[in-house]
């Protein structure tokens, strides 16, 4: 009734119920539009829900973070990459995890849609539903690193995909700031193709688990928890997102026609068979350089190196069909 006040939800009620965080930008700015049909159809299928959408970068890990410390359990990112590492980084408070029992549910809306690719889920709204409803709970290694942050100073996030440092770290860079009309995996080879033209191969000192393993000049260096990236590039296959390890996969002195000639391959994951490009396995990576190498973390860029990685195993839960 008009001028009843409502009773405030319980602890437990809040707990069950889910808290969605929306990026309106996401999907190049569709989020925004699309949002309103999506709430509905959660809505018709009986989902219980409270949303926000995040304003400006960063806003969605404090946003998150609020919602879990005020007994949300069940926390959904709806945006692309970008947008699951600054909600997963919402999880946390420095360093711990604010409720061992939260839990996320990803609907990827992004134009890469890559880390979902790993999970094996789906990104219809059909698909969210069942992850929701009958949907199982998996327990997935995250990564934390340690960079330098574009406004020049030291800084830390967890990452639960990709991190590259070089070619794909000045790519992402480019890509961000344009417009991404074409979808994922168009925008981003174009993006490589731009970006190639200008790039040069750096020198990097590369050292896992304490041993240097690379200390020359090379294109690009991977380290991963999902295996893919750029809108479908599988460039990671060896990469296991539940196993332990950090896979490191490195981009040797290729020249640009050796790239171009052998970039489809990354699509299929074949490319690991190139003799110019390794793959390893680790638990702590340190890159550096000094020559000024950008750092890409989930598709966004974040800063440069140097960089320090560290696998945090069996760290979050996720809903998974």
């Amino acid at each position: 009734m008009e001028g009843v006040k409502q009773k405030p939800l319980s602890r437990k009620e809040i707990s069950e119920k889910i808290f969605v965080l929306v990026n309106p930008v996401s999907a190049n700015s569709k989020t925004e539009k699309e949002w309103p049909n999506i709430a509905e159809f959660l809505k018709n299928h009986n989902i219980n829900f409270h949303y926000k959408k995040s304003e400006y970068p960063e806003h969605s890990v404090a946003i998150v973070r609020n919602a879990i410390k005020n007994g949300y359990k069940y926390i959904m990112s709806v945006g692309g990459d970008g947008t699951i590492n600054e909600v997963v980084n919402g999880f946390f408070e420095n360093g711990i995890l604010i409720n061992n029992e939260a839990k996320l549910i990803i609907f990827s809306r992004g134009t890469g849609s890559d880390f979902i690719k790993s999970l094996g889920i789906g990104n219809s709204k059909k698909d969210i539903i069942k992850i929701i409803k009958n949907g199982k709970e998996k327990l997935v290694d995250l990564a934390k690193v340690c960079y330098i942050s574009n406004e020049g100073n030291k800084a830390e996030r967890y990452f639960i995909n990709i991190s590259d440092a070089g070619l794909g770290g000045e790519t992402v860079a480019r890509v961000n700031k344009s417009s991404k009309f074409f979808g994922g995996t168009i925008t981003y080879l174009l993006g490589v193709l731009k970006t190639l033209y200008l790039y040069k191969n750096k020198k990097f000192e590369l050292i896992i688990d304490g041993k240097k393993v690379i200390n020359k000049k090379i294109n690009s260096v991977m380290v991963a928890n999902g295996s893919y990236f750029g809108g479908g590039m599988k460039i990671a296959p060896e990469a296991v997102v539940d196993n332990g390890f950090l896979n490191i996969v490195v981009l040797g002195d290729l020249s640009k026609l050796e790239i171009i000639k052998n970039l489809y391959k990354a699509y299929t994951g074949s490319h690991l068979s190139h003799k110019k490009i390794q793959s390893f396995k680790g638990k702590e990576v340190k890159i550096n350089s000094r020559e000024k190498v950008l750092l890409n973390v989930d598709g966004e860029s974040v800063g440069s190196l140097p960089a320090k990685f560290k696998i945090c195993p069996q760290k979050l839960k996720i809903q998974v069909i």
